[in-house]
């Protein structure tokens, strides 16, 4: 008697070979010969290439002040309106970023962020005293944003003003963002156009 309780205990515990799918709602609808035909072949598509591009002079002038709160401790940083460029064929957002502590600049630094990865890297260096002295990095990589609480500064730079929904903003939508402009119930409105 025992034995049977618990054949029958084991079948019903047992889940069916095609159980619906509960993160897709349409599983349900599909037949057993339906279900593998949305795999993607990754093969298939391009791998993600970086452009090279010439270094932009860095403009004093037209540095920006932006709402960082995880930012260094008793610094502000200013990013170089003039600078901004959006590679439409790596999706990449470059700029020159300025930090302070008080009125004297601490550093100036070329970087590049990836939206869609969540990663940041540094192109170049300029002197805080001469800003016309650039100097270009060799064997920079791609790092990872840090997550939320930490002191760095990319993911608020990322969300707040470069990126909308893993994808950069167009340059308009950037210097809409600066200018306290970007619609937070609107985020598409801004997105970079891949169709152009």
């Amino acid at each position: 008697m025992m034995r049977l309780f618990l054949i029958l205990l084991l079948v019903m515990l047992m889940q069916p070979l095609y159980a619906d799918d509960e993160t897709d709602p349409y599983d349900r609808f599909r037949g057993e010969n339906d279900r593998d035909i949305f795999d993607f072949d990754d093969s298939l598509v391009a791998p993600w290439k970086e452009q090279k591009g010439a270094i932009p002079a860095v403009s004093l002038q037209a540095l920006k002040k932006l709402a960082i709160d995880h930012g260094p401790i008793n610094a502000s940083i200013y990013l170089d309106q003039d600078s901004i460029q959006v590679n439409k064929k790596d999706r990449v957002v470059r700029y020159w970023i300025a930090i302070k502590s008080g009125k004297r600049i601490g550093s100036l630094s070329y970087e590049g962020l990836r939206c869609s990865t969540g990663e940041y890297r540094s192109y170049a260096y300029a002197s805080p005293q001469n800003s016309t002295q650039i100097m270009p990095l060799k064997n920079s990589r791609w790092k990872s944003i840090r997550p939320e609480g930490s002191r760095d500064y990319h993911r608020e730079l990322a969300k707040n003003y470069l990126c909308s929904t893993g994808v950069p903003r167009t340059l308009e939508g950037i210097k809409a963002s600066l200018g306290g402009n970007y619609e937070l119930h609107s985020p598409y409105s801004q997105i970079l156009d891949y169709n152009e």
